[in-house]
């Protein structure tokens, strides 16, 4: 044998030597592979006890098979079991899921869960509060705790009214769920089964819950907007055009946005009596004179009876999303348009019947001179032809009592 030759043959019994003892090494380090696990957490009765509760410690193989992580080793989140042999400490440290999903855990860290979490809060929601431990299942799965028919009910677990943590926490909403199962966007979910309604993280997202009073809270007041435009893609862009849009109108007053409307968690159909009988309150907030002046009219004294959402409302007129000023082309009170806007409660409206004057007051000297006048013209001649004639008949009591008792001497 030539020396090259040995030289090989001894190179070949040094790999075979040096795979053999890594196989060994790795034999004895990851010793509890998933059947091995099963071994013990196939079991239904399999419990332990843990800060003075007994918890359940078996496994659903069937089901973890179907999960995100049917393709992980038990190991690969609970990372103190990967020793020799079939013992592992317990109770384990809970499971670090920022291992794997590092940008969530992130993004989590910074929310209002997660820095609730870090300051202490046993209340605070951990990532299997809401997506379960060994059952994570595809958003898609209606099975699954984050399918959008769930999602209520996971955060319902917390958020319902009564729970430990709304009993414990000052929140700034209350019957949150509730109220959401009773609105638009409940109704379609439970009622009609539209998965692509809204649900609570298509507005406070997932992983990023914010209070309303961060600025980079999804459902703060500067960012509503674009948040509903998710949805409402047709309805914000009427929105950005309107009078109500900062990029239309600049001023350092507070312009509406959705919520201020539509409210947050009980938003109603805009056609149901309980939304129109309020929208003349609504539009008050901001339009306090436009209000008193509405609710002294016609339409405004008829909103106020029975039947009165029937009657028009500031929406019916100036529309909703897409209000413009009344010189504006657009404008569904301009002159082009006002004719429209009319027909549908006044079929015969015409051009003529459209110069009403819808907010006009009396109490306005300087925008309505002649109402003004006339109103005291008019309640001065009530008062004077009232006045004159009470006199008259006080006065004439005395004389007709005298004109009596004489007639009665007379034996009249």
């Amino acid at each position: 044998m030539s020396h090259k030759d040995t030289l090989l043959s001894r190179a070949g019994t040094s790999l075979v030597i040096l795979l053999s003892a890594l196989s060994l090494t790795a034999g004895s380090a990851f010793a509890l592979t998933n059947d091995d696990c099963l071994g013990c957490h196939s079991d239904k009765s399999l419990t332990a006890q843990k800060d003075g509760n007994t918890i359940s410690l078996y496994v659903d193989e069937a089901t973890f098979k179907e999960t995100v992580h049917a393709g992980n080793g038990c190991v690969s989140c609970h990372i103190e079991a990967e020793v020799a042999g079939d013992e592992h400490p317990f109770p384990m440290s809970p499971v670090d899921c920022s291992n794997c999903h590092d940008e969530v855990a992130n993004t989590y860290s910074k929310s209002a869960h997660g820095v609730a979490m870090a300051k202490g809060d046993k209340y605070a929601p951990k990532c299997k509060d809401c997506h379960s431990k060994h059952d994570i299942l595809k958003p898609e799965d209606p099975r699954s705790t984050t399918y959008p028919l769930n999602i209520p009910y996971t955060c319902g677990r917390c958020h319902q009214e009564g729970s430990t943590m709304t009993a414990t926490h000052e929140l700034n909403k209350h019957n949150i769920t509730q109220n959401y199962s009773m609105s638009v966007h409940g109704k379609g979910l439970f009622e009609d089964g539209l998965i692509v309604t809204a649900v609570c993280s298509s507005c406070h997202t997932a992983h990023d819950v914010q209070k309303a009073s961060e600025p980079t809270s999804s459902v703060n007041r500067n960012n509503i907007i674009n948040t509903c435009n998710k949805c409402h893609v047709g309805i914000v862009d009427q929105f950005k055009k309107s009078v109500h849009s900062p990029l239309v109108t600049k001023t350092d007053k507070k312009l509406p946005v959705c919520i201020d409307c539509h409210t947050d968690h009980s938003i109603a159909q805009v056609h149901e009596k309980d939304f129109r009988l309020i929208i003349a309150k609504q539009c008050g907030n901001c339009h306090e004179h436009q209000t008193e002046t509405y609710l002294e009219t016609y339409h405004g004294r008829a909103s106020m009876l029975k039947g009165g959402e029937r009657t028009a409302k500031c929406s019916d007129c100036h529309g909703s999303h897409n209000i413009m000023p009344a010189h504006d082309p657009k404008s569904s009170i301009n002159t082009d348009n006002i004719v429209k806007t009319c027909s549908p409660c006044h079929p015969k409206a015409n051009l003529s019947f459209t110069t009403y004057l819808t907010h006009a007051t009396h109490g306005d000297k300087e925008k309505y001179p002649y109402l003004f006048y006339t109103f005291w013209a008019m309640t001065g001649l009530l008062v004077g032809t009232f006045g004159f004639f009470g006199l008259h008949t006080i006065l004439w009591v005395p004389r007709s009592i005298i004109e009596r008792v004489k007639a009665i001497k007379n034996g009249h």
